[in-house]
């Protein structure tokens, strides 16, 4: 986790891991059929392929992929023209059709056709092409098992909204698909075709969705905090308000996520783009877990008088006291969240602070992330009720995590820069199989209250500059960096960044879509918890991910996993 304001001496400071999060600079479903292991294709990440692998006489290949899988532009597939896929009620699921051309092709025209099972129809299911952004280098990466085999060149991971699908020459198309189920969607196997009209040509794909014959819960079981800035979306839409400000507030609730804010500073102009008591009325029932108010905003904030933080409080108890009575807060759904990665050198600050937060709203979690919170009697002397720690190195244990939830208080895990291989990030090279067992498997085996990530669109990190909308119909290769750009960090790609900045609103990533594949993935195990008890649910869970360095890389080992979970809930 990092924070967009710094003072100069934060600037100047460099404490080993850390340092990136104070020097920060600027850039520019549930599926149970299949997994990826690796950023680069292999023929047993296809579905269902075919036997034959040749080219056809139109002079393309097409394939069908699943939606853990990084579809690299070099990579050819076999061909497959059938995609199998599974889920459950309120659930999204993903899958990819990949073109791979012998020249360049424009208006490549996508029909969905009826998806039914005899009796009834999936109406909900949507299209993107996949695109690219410039990696230059991994250079200076602290680990070489993150990296291995990694070349620079274009990386997938934005999924970006056109009229028609572009093929480039000689690179591997991706088209991505998400079926959504509703709660309530009989359940069965429902078939219907794909077709792609290429240069006159029909071609058709076939594509079987089997809905489980249950639901998953609307309201996320897994409390989360990821941080969208709102400062940001401010300045790059004149004002985050409207259509637009809807649009990026529907994203993350349908990716199982709360709109939140974990660093804005209320009284500057972009307070004015809050989210709102209004918003989070409306939000009930959606949602678990929201920043109510950031106590502090800057990484300067920390070691700030604990009575301008106090003063800044009072003056926004307006706000706190409208979102309260909202009841969206109730049972501990919302958090005060402050003093960012603090270290021993503000627990006094701290200290008083929390204190007299707590004397005005007893009833409202106070969260916090450091390293140095090592006892459940500092955790009472420095008034927290949350203690967020990251998965690297350790840091995160069930020894001590037991402790304190013993003495009534909870433990949530995060993850930021860090950590690296053989641990699980979301960071440009990481396979996408990572992501979902982190949230899924991995936060139930180690027993995760609660997960926080830093930024969801942290795009402004260095020279105050914002990238430019990205537009319907626009070239595949973005000009926009998700590089960090700093020479410590140019082998830093994505973190902070999970989102685009469409022209009209969001444009999600094959990233974030296997976050919430992820969050899904765990109302599985939860689902089993319910039917066969914890014991068993844990079981499960560790067959996937035994601790934090040792999970399965394997996607067919995993699929196996995901059918078994789906039998032992049905």
């Amino acid at each position: 986790m990092t924070n967009y304001h710094k003072s100069e001496k934060d600037k100047q400071e460099n404490t080993g891991r850390r340092s990136f999060l104070k020097t920060s600079a600027f850039l520019g479903m549930n599926t149970m059929l299949f997994g990826m292991a690796s950023t680069s294709c292999k023929s047993k990440n296809i579905l269902d392929p075919v036997k034959e692998d040749k080219v056809n006489k139109a002079q393309y290949r097409i394939s069908t992929a699943s939606g853990m899988l990084k579809v690299m532009p070099g990579d050819v597939l076999p061909e497959s023209r059938t995609a199998r896929i599974s889920l459950a009620g309120n659930e999204r699921e993903s899958f990819q059709i990949v073109v791979r051309a012998k020249e360049d092709i424009d208006g490549v025209k996508v029909t969905i056709g009826d998806f039914t099972n005899n009796q009834h129809r999936l109406n909900s299911i949507k299209w993107s092409q996949v695109g690219y952004v410039y990696i230059s280098t991994f250079s200076g990466h602290p680990t070489t098992g993150d990296v291995k085999g990694r070349q620079p060149g274009w990386y997938p991971d934005p999924l970006l909204e056109r009229d028609s699908v572009k093929l480039m020459r000689d690179w591997s198309n991706a088209i991505w698909f998400t079926i959504h189920a509703p709660a309530g969607t009989p359940a069965g196997t429902y078939k219907g075709k794909i077709t792609l009209e290429i240069k006159g040509v029909k071609e058709e794909i076939s594509v079987e969705a089997l809905v489980h014959n249950f639901a998953l819960p609307a309201v996320p079981t897994l409390p989360n905090l990821f941080s969208l800035s709102v400062e940001y979306l401010d300045g790059m839409y004149d004002g985050f308000t409207g259509e637009i400000r809807k649009n990026w507030f529907d994203l993350l609730l349908a990716s199982r996520m709360c709109p939140t804010d974990l660093y804005l500073n209320m009284n500057t102009k972009e307070g004015r783009s809050k989210i709102t008591a209004t918003d989070y009325s409306s939000f009930k029932g959606l949602t678990n877990g929201f920043v109510i108010y950031p106590i502090t905003a800057t990484w300067a904030d920390r070691s700030a008088p604990a009575e301008e933080l106090i003063a800044r409080f009072e003056q926004n108890r307006p706000y706190i006291d409208q979102i309260l009575a909202t009841g969206a807060v109730a049972n501990g759904k919302g958090v005060f969240y402050g003093f960012d990665e603090c270290e021993p050198e503000h627990f006094e600050v701290m200290r008083k602070v929390n204190k007299y937060i707590k004397e005005q709203y007893p009833q409202v979690p106070i969260a916090t992330t450091s390293q140095y919170v090592k006892t459940v009697e500092q955790l009472d002397d420095l008034g927290l009720d949350i203690l967020i720690m990251h998965i690297f190195d350790g840091i995160y244990n069930n020894t001590f995590a037991d402790q304190v939830r013993n003495a009534g208080k909870k433990v949530w895990a995060y993850i930021s820069l860090q950590p690296y291989y053989p641990m699980p990030n979301w960071r440009i090279e990481n396979p996408l199989q990572e992501t979902r067992v982190l949230l899924g498997a991995m936060a139930y085996k180690e027993r995760f209250d609660g997960f926080l990530y830093w930024g969801l669109n942290q795009y402004n990190k260095g020279n105050r500059q914002l990238p430019a909308k990205i537009k319907r119909n626009s070239d595949l290769k973005l000009e926009m960096s998700i590089t960090t750009p700093t020479d410590e960090y140019k082998w830093l790609h994505g973190d902070g960044l999970l989102i685009y900045p469409g022209e009209n609103g969001p444009l999600s990533s094959i990233r974030m879509e296997n976050i919430r594949e992820g969050l899904e993935d765990y109302e599985y195990y939860k689902l089993v918890e319910q039917k066969l008890g914890s014991g068993t649910a844990a079981i499960e869970a560790g067959k996937i991910a035994r601790n934090t360095r040792d999970f399965e890389r394997n996607e067919d080992n995993f699929s196996q996993h995901r059918i078994a979970l789906a039998k032992l809930i049905g």
